[in-house]
């Protein structure tokens, strides 16, 4: 018999996705973490949050039509300016998308499709969890 929570239905895996409580949607931003990061060489994978230094490791310029061919969004670096619970998205400075009516918005970036590079600690709860995480991952 299948756990409950289990289903092979696409209709129901998106629907647990999108309908996740706030405590279990925390954990579908997880995304690996660069090797560069010394302070914390024992993290593969973390929550991206605002602030993190990342870089997009997925992206065609064209998919989903939000800019030109040419933009190219793979190996572009920025930090997070906001995470998005409700949609599923991040967003990334100086990161544009042109819109009709030449106005200009936020381009949004699937949590899956970056790395982050650098940890922002300046929350002391996170640099806290960050250095136990490291600690037990040394053990």
């Amino acid at each position: 018999m299948a756990k409950p929570g289990k289903s092979s239905k696409p209709r129901k895996q998106r629907r647990r996705h999108f309908q996740a409580p706030a405590h279990l949607q925390h954990r579908q931003f997880t995304v690996h973490v660069s090797g560069a990061e010394a302070k914390y060489p024992g993290i593969r994978r973390a929550v991206v949050h605002k602030g993190d230094r990342v870089v997009i490791d997925r992206g065609q310029g064209d998919a989903g039509g939000y800019t030109s061919k040419e933009a190219k969004l793979k190996d572009v670096q920025g930090k997070v300016t906001r995470v998005d619970y409700k949609r599923h998205l991040v967003y990334i400075e100086d990161l544009k998308q042109r819109k009709r009516g030449n106005k200009v918005a936020d381009r949004p970036i699937e949590p899956r499709n970056i790395t982050i590079l650098a940890f922002d600690t300046t929350d002391p709860w996170r640099k806290a969890k960050l250095e136990r995480m490291n600690a037990h991952a040394r053990a």
